[in-house]
């Protein structure tokens, strides 16, 4: 501890009080060079007292040439680093203060403060070392973010190519070379990391890791589960994860935690656990998975050399530039600050111990004759790869076109199988369903021709069509990129032929074809209630009492469906048409005979107003009809919502209650809505009180893929005569 007015030059140390750390000036080894750093010490009866590699270095980028460095709290409070080189003093912390004192804790952490009060701390200036109980993260209150830079070489402590830092979002830590992802952990679990793990276990020391995540830091950090039987001084206590200068992780004289040293972008890691945690990047075309350098010692022979000794460069630097060359098979680092290349197409090395150490891409270069042999093994490979490949398409092809011939009859035998089995159904004429070749139909609808389009549904288009006979029919296309299959089909079948009811359009029957499926409908003179609601030359002809009548109707018409079934259904495919899908089908896939409530209660209001749900602008007013017919009633104005078509022939009276009507069927709960019992004992008694409506069902979108209920109420058309139930 130093308290205000004291200092410490290179002939004084501060000692932790466990006598575990020190801090004081050092030089690097035969260097002139001072700088100011914390290691650890221990005693050991043949080493004595011993300065390892420092866990911190405060002027790593700025060292002193000489031994003047002084390190002291000056008068004003700021804590600097002075000297006689050239240049100004190195300040650590500037700010004004008394009584304060700087103290090396116990677990390394240099700390000035001023009473209780931390102002500065070197924890949160890490070089290249992770004591424990450091962090590795970001602060939000001060934006500082924690992270580790190697050294730019063996002896040269100035900041290099290597950082540590920790992913919080992905709860892993990752060592950029230049700012590139070289080596991640993988995710931490529990308390192991996927790529660090077998290592781990190999120290014979658990690591207790720390992840946390607040709104004011996330960080990492990690501490040791030590045993409480060993001594203060016991070598076993010390620990920090040091990046060296080549990028790798070690941990004093313990295995080392990463070999990032050993990644070349190829990502091997999960058939060599030496290369565990190797991110995969982009590489040159010249460079291959099975080379890599080796540090040798001797000389090469026919070869052409290079330097590079701009600004601050470093083994890994040379490591790179090097493999990004394709003529170049060596590098040499020179004295941490620049490179020497070996280049040369017949280079060779020999390896002799009287020579300096070099780095050697192993294997080197390839002869021409052996360049050559690979090329044409290459050739081959690929020319049987690709014979291999053509048969098997054309074996899955032919193969497809069997399978595909085989279905389309089974599919037949099954369907012929279901249009029998429905005409038993009933004798009234109505389930009497027919076979219908895909000739006769071509000929009925003039080959698909655009004249005779009536519409376009969810699943298909619609046709209108002329049998040889004279009878007309509307068929009902079914889209080759449809979702719907043979299975919806016979359900579809099925459905419409077992419906008895005369505002229910009739099936007569399908047609499957190759790829090609249709339903065969009778068709409806009238055409759909659409083709007349939303046509303004003939929307005049639906007066107030053909809509009432067309209301009573469809309400007569879903009654009769719901006693087919009652049930409530969960599917995970949603279809249908939105504005009309009630919102525990949209989001839930809840579907029940509510769900068909909502729909009704949306053409409620878009017969009453002539107008479609999802005609509206969303920016300049609601957002859909619902939206605008709620936001009318709140302002007791409902009856602004009618067509003015109908505006002076209209019962007042009774267009309100189909609005009120219409409110409560688009109810965002299900159980708020009304049954269609209720609904059709509503529309008849005049003098029944309904329920005041509590919250519309608000949303909108654009088409779905599939439609159902309209498609069942109006295929090829809803006549808008009179309709009563059967």
């Amino acid at each position: 501890m130093a308290e205000q007015g004291e200092f410490f030059d290179s002939s004084t140390t501060l000692v932790s009080s466990n006598s575990l750390f020190a801090m004081g000036f050092f030089h690097i080894k035969d260097s002139d060079l001072s700088y100011l750093g914390i290691w650890y010490t221990y005693t050991n009866s043949s080493e004595g007292l011993t300065i390892e590699h420092p866990a911190w270095v405060a002027n790593r980028d700025t060292p002193i040439r000489n031994n003047s460095g002084v390190l002291s709290i000056d008068t004003s409070g700021s804590l600097i680093i002075s000297h006689n080189d050239v240049g100004h003093p190195i300040i650590l912390y500037s700010g004004r203060g008394l009584n304060r004192m700087v103290t090396l804790l116990n677990n390394g952490n240099l700390v000035l403060k001023e009473g209780k009060v931390t102002l500065w701390q070197s924890f949160d200036h890490p070089t290249d070392a992770l004591l424990p109980g450091m962090k590795l993260g970001i602060n939000h209150k001060t934006n500082r973010t924690w992270s580790l830079t190697s050294w730019l070489g063996v002896t040269d402590p100035s900041s290099g190519a290597f950082t540590l830092e920790w992913d919080h979002r992905k709860r892993i830590l990752v060592i950029k070379y230049r700012g590139k992802i070289f080596w991640t952990s993988g995710k931490l679990f529990n308390k192991d990391f996927e790529n660090i793990r077998p290592m781990v276990e190999a120290i014979n020391l658990n690591y207790i890791f720390k992840n946390v995540t607040n709104k004011y830091e996330e960080f990492f950090s990690y501490s040791l589960m030590i045993d409480p039987f060993l001594t203060p001084l016991s070598r076993k206590l010390v620990s920090g994860w040091r990046l060296d200068y080549q990028g790798n992780i070690f941990d004093e004289d313990r295995p080392q935690i990463a070999f990032v040293d050993n990644c070349y972008g190829y990502n091997t890691g999960a058939s060599q656990p030496l290369y565990a945690g190797c991110e995969l990047w982009e590489q040159p075309k010249c460079r291959n998975h099975l080379q890599k350098y080796e540090i040798q010692t001797g000389y090469f022979e026919n070869y052409n050399v290079s330097y590079d000794n701009e600004g601050n460069i470093g083994y890994s630097d040379c490591k790179a530039k090097c493999w990004k060359d394709c003529d170049c098979f060596g590098f040499k680092n020179n004295g941490d600050t620049g490179c020497t290349f070996y280049r040369g197409n017949n280079l060779k090395f020999h390896s002799s111990g009287n020579f300096p150490k070099v780095y050697v891409l192993s294997p080197t270069n390839l002869s021409k004759k052996r360049k050559k042999s690979v090329l044409i093994i290459v050739i081959v490979v690929v020319v049987c790869l690709i014979i291999l490949l053509l048969s098997g398409l054309l074996y899955y092809r032919r193969r497809k076109i069997k399978q595909a011939k085989k279905t389309e009859i089974q599919e037949l035998l099954t369907l012929k199988g279901y249009t029998d089995t429905i005409s038993e159904l009933g004798n009234d004429g109505r389930n009497d369903l027919k076979f219908f070749s895909f000739t006769s139909i071509v000929a009925a609808t003039n080959n698909f021709s655009s004249d005779n389009k009536l519409g376009q549904g969810g699943f298909g288009p619609v046709y209108k069509g002329k049998l040889s006979e004279g009878q007309e029919i509307a068929v009902k296309r079914l889209s080759r990129k449809s979702t719907q299959g043979l299975t919806e089909l016979k359900n579809e079948l099925i459905l419409i032929a077992k419906l008895q009811h005369t505002n229910l359009v009739r099936l007569l029957g399908c047609c499957i074809h190759k790829q090609e499926k249709m339903l065969i409908y009778e068709y409806m003179p009238n055409r759909s209630l659409d083709s007349f609601l939303y046509n303004e030359s003939r929307r005049e002809q639906l007066t107030w009492e053909r809509r009432f009548s067309i209301i009573e109707g469809i309400a007569q018409g879903l009654l009769y469906l719901h006693k087919l079934n009652s049930s409530e259904t969960n599917t995970s495919r949603v279809v249908g048409t939105y504005g009309y899908m009630a919102p525990e089908y949209v989001m839930e896939g809840i579907f029940s005979m509510k769900s068909d409530v909502f729909s009704f209660g949306v053409l409620i209001l878009e017969i009453l107003s002539g107008r479609k749900t999802n005609s509206f602008n969303h920016v300049d007013g609601p957002s859909n009809l619902v939206a605008m017919a709620r936001e009318l009633w709140n302002r007791d104005a409902a009856f602004e919502l009618i067509d003015p078509s109908i505006s002076d022939s209209c019962n007042q009276q009774q267009f309100i209650r189909c609005v009120h009507l219409g409110l409560l069927c688009v109810e965002d709960n299900a159980v708020d809505r009304p049954t269609m019992v209720d609904v059709i004992s509503m529309l008849g008694n005049d003098s029944a009180v309904l329920p005041f409506p509590k919250r519309a069902g608000f949303y909108s979108g654009s088409r779905a893929r599939e439609t159902k209920l309209s498609e069942i109420i109006s295929v090829n058309g809803l006549s808008i005569s009179a309709m009563e139930a059967r």
